[in-house]
């Protein structure tokens, strides 16, 4: 039996394009941001803000080796543990090279990572913000104001706009946890045990499994360290100083600390680029967090149309 495909008639095409949302693009830092508004045929239906981050992979061994401008190569050779890439710390880890199953698997696991931040905030205007407001047939005399749904997406290859170096760390290197790997500046060494510590410059095939994908695709999207989002002076000069990592465990478990969990004060790309969007003076928006499955989006408000004024006297 051979496939066969539907063509919409020429009507269908013209309803399904007068039904769509209008929409409004900001690009900060090579994010895009996207605002869709309801078209008013479903009475129940929020804004959308989008967020796309544009990335690549690239994928570093002994063939292709990368480097930090001002700080040397990421990929050196050891010798006595031969090819290496330098940690955070720049303690130096033996690598394995890539082949097409291992880069295969990695990206795949590495695109599902905007899950991570996807449908995570509802943003609910403030009561005098009427600049998203649609009419619905379905309550006349009213106007209705939107929430804005937070998402988030990835897209490979796409308008790219970061960078992901990434390599594989032998996995035989970790069998025996009192091994010490040498310093790549110092004389130091330290235990394999203590992991490597990935940066923004290079990751590894384990973070994919870890905190560290969350909390790097949060700075990709212009986030910074909990203690500079918290407005800590000295962590948005210096924001790799350990304790902007957090200094309490509320802290310290944020996705933008050493943990996973996402809060209200990590929605900031997504108020920057609403913002940036609507312009006017900068909003104090309340934040809905939708990470309790329990919770569910609330809907849009009813707003009153407000009559004319009726002029009095006599008719002239």
């Amino acid at each position: 039996m051979s496939n066969t495909f539907y063509v919409p008639a020429a009507d269908e095409v013209q309803q399904a394009k007068a039904s769509q949302a209008p929409r409004r693009k900001v690009a900060i830092n090579g994010v895009r941001g996207e605002l869709e508004t309801p078209s008013g045929k479903d009475p129940f239906q929020n804004a959308w803000l989008t967020l796309t981050l544009g990335y690549g992979l690239l994928f570093l061994d002994s063939r292709i080796r990368g480097s930090v401008a001002g700080d040397g190569p990421l990929i050196v050779q050891d010798k006595n543990l031969g090819w290496c890439a330098r940690d955070a710390d720049d303690y130096l880890f033996p690598i394995l090279d890539w082949g097409y199953d291992s880069i295969t698997k990695f990206a795949k696991l590495f695109q599902q990572g905007e899950r991570i931040w996807n449908h995570k905030f509802l943003i609910k205007p403030p009561d005098d913000f009427d600049k998203l407001d649609y009419p619905s047939p379905a309550f006349p005399g009213y106007v209705l104001r939107p929430n804005i749904l937070c998402l988030f997406r990835m897209e490979s290859g796409a308008k790219t706009s970061e960078i992901f170096n990434v390599v594989r760390i032998n996995p035989e290197v970790f069998e025996d946890p009192k091994f010490e790997v040498p310093n790549y500046k110092t004389k130091k060494t330290k235990r394999v045990e203590n992991g490597f510590r990935s940066h923004s410059s290079l990751l590894t095939d384990r973070d994919v499994h870890t905190p560290v994908l969350g909390h790097e695709l949060g700075h990709a999207i212009n986030e910074d360290h909990i203690l500079a989002l918290e407005g800590d002076a000295q962590c948005k000069v210096n924001p790799n100083l350990d304790r902007c990592y957090g200094t309490t465990p509320e802290e310290v478990r944020n996705i933008m600390g050493s943990g996973t969990e996402i809060t209200e004060i990590n929605v900031g790309s997504w108020i920057d680029h609403l913002q940036t969007i609507v312009g006017g003076p900068p909003m104090r928006c309340k934040i809905v967090m939708l990470t309790d499955p329990k919770v569910q989006p609330l809907p849009p408000r009813k707003i009153p149309v407000a009559k004319p004024a009726q002029t009095f006297g006599r008719k002239r």
